[in-house]
Order: structure tokens, then C-alpha cells, then sequence
């Protein structure tokens, strides 16, 4: 989770098509792999900075959300 996208060094790291096109300053990202290749992600962002807040309840919520999903695409393959 980045909840301030502004800040330099995470601004630095963002590629050129996400500030151009989305440019959101706080967003979560859960990357969705299998045996180590990404297939997928869930991301979630927010207008205003810092506006983007979870417990640490709601991240595992999430997390499992994820982990359901990529079992579900282990399943149909």
C-alpha cells in the first residue's frame, strides 16, 4: 500500500503511463501469481492522499480475497 504517491522516491519509481493516465496518490496493490508468475493484480486507489486507510483486519480480508482468486484460476487451468 503507498499512501502518499506524491513523495519523491516512490514518484520516481512510478512508470510514465500510470502519472499520466491515472496518477493517483494512495493506492494498494496485490499482485496475483502463480509459481511465481504474475497473472493478475488487485488494485484499489483514492483521490486524496492518505485517504486510503485499512486495519490490519482489512488488509488480511484482502489477502485472502487473493489468495482465493488465485486458487480459483489454479482450478480452471
Amino acid at each position: 500500500m503507498i499512501s502518499d504517491a506524491t513523495e519523491s522516491r516512490i514518484s520516481a519509481r512510478l512508470p510514465e503511463w500510470y502519472k499520466k493516465r491515472v496518477n493517483a496518490p494512495t493506492f494498494l496493490l496485490l499482485p496475483l501469481a502463480i509459481k511465481g508468475k504474475p497473472f493478475g493484480l488487485i488494485y484499489a486507489d483514492k483521490a486524496e492522499k492518505g485517504d486510503l486507510v485499512l486495519d490490519e483486519k482489512e488488509l488480511a480480508l484482502l489477502r485472502t480475497l487473493r489468495n482465493q482468486a488465485v486458487m480459483a484460476f489454479k482450478q480452471s487451468s
